[in-house]
């Protein structure tokens, strides 16, 4: 199965080690998955499409959909999603908590 990974990888500036450890693995299970050495499962996808801030399914695109769906969001939108991808679990909680307070206002759900 022909991938993505390198080119997104390079895209962003990272090394095939910088890339394993975003992913918690080593770089040679990188280099085989980029090679198509190691079988791309829905595990592999996930934890690769995370690190690499793309749907996993832009990793193994043909047409690029995925790609021109991501480029179709604004700037702003796009920097606050890769900012939160970078949060750890409780920071995420954290946001989501703010965001529903900010949604329903202190006397309770706007209109």
């Amino acid at each position: 199965m022909i991938n993505r990974i390198r080119a997104l990888r390079e895209a962003r500036g990272l090394s095939l080690e910088a890339l394993a450890v975003l992913v918690g693995t080593t770089n040679q299970q990188i280099s085989n998955l980029e090679t198509g050495k190691r079988r791309l499962t829905v595990d592999w996808l996930s934890r690769l499409g995370e690190a690499l801030c793309c749907h996993p399914w832009t990793l193994v695109s043909d047409d690029h959909l995925s790609d021109r769906a991501e480029n179709s969001v604004p700037p702003d939108e796009r920097l606050l999603l890769e900012s939160y991808r970078k949060l750890n679990q409780e920071q995420r909680r954290a946001v989501l908590t703010l965001l529903a307070v900010h949604k329903t206002g202190p006397e309770g759900p706007t209109k």
